[in-house]
């Protein structure tokens, strides 16, 4: 009875860390799409207000050209015109588009001084039909200096309010999805240290009582009957099973978990790769990436590993029969016990994301033969690993540290 019910909880276990997989690839996913139509939106909303920047340049130019002489008057006012009605035109739908009521605000000063600049330019088209082009020249380049300015004066700051809301919002989803993840792998850790807790005590239990029927069959027979009568007449005494030490620091990977989070600096990994290694108790650690093409792994990242060997490291194919490669085609965990006792073990845990697999994490254990806690630890790392490391990054850094 007491198997059964620690097999269902060990089932819930699983359906709940699967689960917890499964919220963590689909949020991730969420941001990045999020993220990336925030970035197209405020790259949309700058090339439109650059653009109002271009086209003031190019009616101040016009109003230049029916000043000169020798230039056709009406075909440079024309042009005036229908530059000032895109300006228009365009400032009005920049205002639908902007995000910040401060952006909102300089495009209203834009269409403000707009109208005052046109004013003056219609004075200074009387002047030039009336020949004074010394006069409309004085208007135009003298009194629509103040309204031009400040139309690019108050462009600039709606292009920098739009900048800085951008900038706090990828802050923002930032923090929110590091906070998510950090959260999803605590949970992770929580469920693999009560799968473990709970898988142990049926052991200890069974092996405790083996123990005490050997005890027995071993005893002289007037005495086997003492302690036969003894039993009969006294209640059993249970002992509470010891749970076995954890093959890994729980605490540390946690914290190394959240740190892998919140990394902002690839020339952090190297150290979040050595405290990895400390964590699985692994001699080394590899890092293995797929080739754009799909048909080999190469070595990304290293940690344990002396210069001479690194440089010997070659790409594996990836239908090739060993554990890396079976991990990245099965994208399951694979894992290879030691050729004898007190032998290296290894485990190859694939990198997987939303895209698919990209890579194998694969770790050279100081244990024989690898503990259940050690797999499942590796497999969370490798899971914050894989949400660093673009499939498409050729040049990582190597934390290359003396065995």
């Amino acid at each position: 009875m007491e198997q059964e019910s620690t097999k269902r909880d060990l089932g819930l276990v699983v359906i709940l860390a699967v689960l917890l997989a499964a919220g963590s690839l689909a949020h991730n996913f969420w941001f990045d799409r999020n993220l990336t139509r925030a970035h197209a939106s405020a790259l949309a909303v700058q090339r439109q207000l650059g653009s109002l920047e271009i086209a003031l340049s190019d009616l101040r130019a016009a109003e230049t050209g029916y000043l000169a002489a020798g230039q056709n008057p009406d075909f440079w006012m024309r042009r005036a015109t229908e530059i000032s009605e895109g300006i228009s035109s365009t400032v009005a739908a920049a205002r639908e588009t902007v995000v910040t009521a401060e952006a909102r605000a300089h495009l209203d000063a834009v269409s403000t001084a707009l109208g005052s600049l046109m004013a003056i330019d219609a004075r200074a088209r009387t002047q030039v039909q009336a020949d004074q082009r010394l006069l409309a020249g004085d208007i135009v380049l003298t009194e629509g200096l103040d309204d031009a300015q400040r139309i690019a004066t108050e462009l600039a700051g709606a292009r920098t309010a739009e900048s800085l809301a951008a900038t706090a919002n990828v802050v923002q989803v930032g923090r929110l999805r590091f906070g998510l993840n950090a959260l999803g792998a605590l949970l992770t850790l929580a469920l693999v240290w009560f799968a473990a807790r709970r898988s142990a005590a049926p052991q200890t239990a069974a092996s405790s009582a083996a123990q005490t029927a050997q005890m027995l069959r071993d005893l002289p027979p007037p005495v086997k009957a003492a302690a036969g009568a003894a039993a009969a007449v006294t209640r059993p005494i249970v002992t509470a099973p010891v749970a076995p030490q954890p093959s890994v620091n729980l605490p540390d990977a946690a914290e190394l978990c959240v740190d892998l989070a919140r990394v902002m600096d690839t020339r952090d990994i190297p150290t979040l790769l050595e405290r990895a290694a400390s964590v699985l108790g692994a001699k080394g650690l590899i890092v293995w990436m797929a080739d754009g093409g799909g048909a080999s792994l190469r070595p990304s990242l290293t940690h344990g590993y002396p210069d001479r060997v690194i440089t010997r490291l070659e790409t594996l194919e990836i239908a090739a029969e060993n554990v890396t490669s079976l991990a990245f085609r099965s994208m399951r965990p694979q894992v290879m016990n030691g050729a004898a006792a007190g032998s290296a073990g290894a485990v190859a845990v694939p990198l997987i994301t939303a895209a698919g697999c990209t890579g194998v994490l694969s770790a050279e254990t100081r244990e024989s033969k690898p503990a259940a806690e050690t797999i499942a630890v590796a497999r969370i790392l490798a899971a914050q690993f894989a949400t660093l490391i673009a499939p498409g990054e050729t040049e990582a850094p190597r934390a290359v540290a003396e065995a």
